[in-house]
């Protein structure tokens, strides 16, 4: 018998053997190193009087593992999403931002902050006859490095930024507000021209001190060079263009996730509003987006550019010792960055190595993140990083930062181990507006495009739901997009006029009212980089009312153009239509229907219909008429795959049946919410592949 040919039974059975034997040799490597590792966290956790915590490790900037133990200051179970105040690491994303502007131009190092040609000249201090002269020296490059002559570990006043926080724990310290004769939470600015009326504790640049209220002035000089909200800035700057999207500043309205109870071991943020400790202590985040912070800023470099990381990075002139305060974090001589938490906050740790295969050695993880409930620990670095050595050898054949990007990925139901269409597709329901530029940047960074995205607005709010799906081809076409949102009908028209100067079309539009900019009518786009070849034409219109809109239709059709989206609001007591229409090269023609004013029922019998006669669902959108929801919809031949409609499904049932229908072979196309008897609805719609 000849010997077996390469593509032979024999040989292919033989190949398949293998790779079954590798990929469940890497899953009992993996299942067993993480077993060892939850093992010794959990020690870990129980040895120092820990609640809980949550771990990210990262190498190569991808995600190794997420896990989450215990539970939270509230008795919350803590997953691998769960929220937590990011404490000084608050100061990190501030310098980033302050290094940003010294990028962009708009600041130096050695700029003066205080005294009349100070940048925050404006701020005058509350009581004048005790200003330090010693004031008017300091520096951008102190404050980024805590030596700006402040050292809150002495009273009488100890840390200000923390006064509060003192006087519910009874301790004796002056009472600011009551002094200034203001209400808690102080303005920071109220707060700066107090201390700035109290003595300095040392010549500024002379030697460090850690300082919560040196980044709150930092904060301030944010706001004054970038004439922008320190959050606005930051949330744009940085935390939208680092895919950042779970990451905020809590309003009054959504205070920290903690206790009420001030107990021995209270954390400080039982006590302090975030917007008064915005750029020092502020921010709330999860380890999905600590990781992607790292990645972003350390690795990819998205905000700062190399010369600028060395300045985040750099030692002060006086630092002599091989461990430093560099700007927003701490760094040493063996090519290690970190950030802790505030020493009145719970335990944290943010560790990334800038050089690992100098600084390691091995394969142990690059960066990490772990988030702990309770305040325990004063060498939590070096005892992390003990932990961090039994993961040494894991890695993940999956991109962990799906299962943050996606509700399939994090549903119960879903199996990583099935090779099925699920893997190239995300979903995510319920996004509240503010979150989507980070949204869709965190939809990018991992090879994501947008398949499908649209909004409904209920309670009050304004939430969209998105499908990503995984760029089919490495072209520019493909993976070069734009998102934009909150645009005007006048600001539309100018984004669609410049970014076609530079070679994008616009291929998705949306028209939907706006939470955030006082119900207002607005309009959200994806432009594409060459997404319509020069002999395709592209007609928009926006706010068109019924009548106008059915002539325009049928003028459109007799010349062969065809809508590519449809979207309607009820305003004014009309329907408004806007829509893009297309028409391919040559004279073919697409026969297409629209309709609206529809209600579930009268939308899944126009589907079948029109399946009846090859006219497929083409284009959804739902909209509510005074507190009732209603459908617009298009059916056009322009595809001849067949599909399936459901309506009335609650989110978890959406999430199922979009699983089951990603094995059997079918994509969901098209997602909307609406409102039905007073609970969030899905109307859904399946293709075959």
């Amino acid at each position: 018998m000849g010997a077996a040919g390469a593509d032979s039974p024999l040989n292919m059975c033989t190949t398949l053997v293998y790779v079954l034997l590798v990929i469940s040799h890497v899953s009992f490597t993996f299942s067993s190193a993480i077993h060892d590792f939850d093992r010794a966290f959990q020690q870990f956790l129980q040895d120092n009087g820990y609640r809980g915590g949550v771990v990210a490790a990262m190498r190569d900037g991808k995600l190794v593992m997420t896990r989450g133990y215990g539970e939270d200051r509230r008795g919350k179970t803590v997953t691998s999403s769960s929220q937590f105040p990011i404490s000084s690491v608050s100061k990190s994303l501030t310098a980033v931002a302050i290094l940003q502007l010294v990028q962009n131009g708009q600041l130096t190092l050695k700029d003066k902050v205080f005294g009349e040609s100070g940048i925050l000249g404006e701020i005058r201090p509350w009581d004048k006859s005790k200003v330090d002269p010693r004031l008017a020296d300091i520096t951008i490059n102190h404050l980024l490095h805590h030596s700006a002559g402040w050292d809150h570990s002495h009273g009488p006043l100890y840390d200000p930024v923390l006064n509060q926080f003192y006087r519910r724990r009874g301790q004796k310290v002056a009472n600011i507000a009551q002094e200034m004769g203001s209400q808690q939470p102080l303005d920071p600015k109220l707060l700066i021209s107090y201390v700035i009326s109290q003595p300095l504790q040392y010549q500024p640049g002379a030697r460090t001190a850690y300082s919560n209220f040196g980044y709150l002035v930092l904060g301030r000089v944010v706001e004054a060079v970038s004439n922008n909200t320190y959050k606005d800035y930051a949330r744009k700057n940085i935390v939208s263009r680092c895919g950042m999207w779970n990451t905020h500043i809590p309003t009054e309205a959504e205070p920290w996730d903690v206790t009420e109870v001030m107990d021995e071991g209270a954390s400080v943020y039982q006590s302090l509003e975030p917007s008064s400790v915005d750029s020092t202590l502020g921010w709330q985040s999860n380890v999905y987006d600590m990781m992607r912070f790292v990645r972003c800023t350390f690795e990819s470099q998205q905000v700062l550019n190399d010369r600028h990381l060395e300045l985040l990075l750099s030692r002060t002139d006086f630092s002599e010792e091989d461990v430093w305060f560099a700007a927003g974090f701490r760094a040493n001589a063996k090519n290690i960055v970190w950030q802790d938490a505030d020493p009145h906050a719970d335990d944290l740790i943010l560790y990334h190595n800038t050089n690992p295969t100098e600084g390691h050695g091995s394969g142990i993880p690059d960066s990490w993140i772990i988030a702990l409930y309770d305040n325990a620990m004063n060498h939590l670095r070096q005892q992390t990083k003990e932990i961090m050595l039994l993961l040494e050898n894991i890695s993940s054949q999956e991109n962990l930062f799906l299962y943050d990007i996606s509700e399939l990925h994090s549903h119960p139901s879903y199996d990583p181990r099935q090779t099925y269409n699920a893997l190239q597709y995300t979903i995510r329901y319920n996004l509240d507006e503010h979150q989507l530029s980070a949204y869709v940047d965190a939809l990018q960074e991992e090879g994501l495009g947008i398949h499908w995205f649209t909004s409904s607005y209920i309670h009050d709010r304004t939430l969209f739901t998105i499908i990503g799906k995984q760029f089919s081809q490495p072209t520019r076409s493909q993976y070069d997009y734009l998102f934009e949102h909150g645009m005007s009908h006048r600001y539309l028209l100018q984004r669609k006029l410049q970014l076609e100067e530079v070679g994008y079309n616009m291929t998705q539009l949306h028209s939907y009212r706006s939470s955030t900019h006082s119900k207002q009518v607005v309009f959200a786009a994806v432009f594409r980089f060459e997404a319509f070849s020069v002999d395709k034409q592209m007609k928009y219109g926006t706010n068109h009312l019924p009548e106008p809109y059915d002539k325009l239709v049928e003028m459109y059709n007799e010349k062969h153009f065809y809508p590519i989206c449809q979207t309607v609001v009820f305003e004014n007591d009309k329907e408004e239509f806007s829509f893009i229409f297309v028409k391919d090269a040559g004279d073919t023609r697409i026969e297409f229907k629209h309709n609206y004013d529809l209600n579930t029922k009268r939308l899944t019998k126009l589907t079948t219909d029109n399946a009846k006669v090859h006219l497929h669902l083409s284009y959804l959108n739902a909209y509510d008429v005074d507190g009732k929801f209603k459908f617009a919809a298009v059916f056009s031949n322009v595809t001849s795959l067949p599909g399936s409609l459901e309506v009335d499904q609650p989110e978890s049932s959406v999430t199922e049946m979009a699983i089951r229908s990603l094995r059997n072979g079918k994509i969901p196309k098209y997602i909307v919410s609406y409102l039905e008897d007073g609970n969030i609805k899905f109307a859904v719609y399946f293709e075959e592949v």
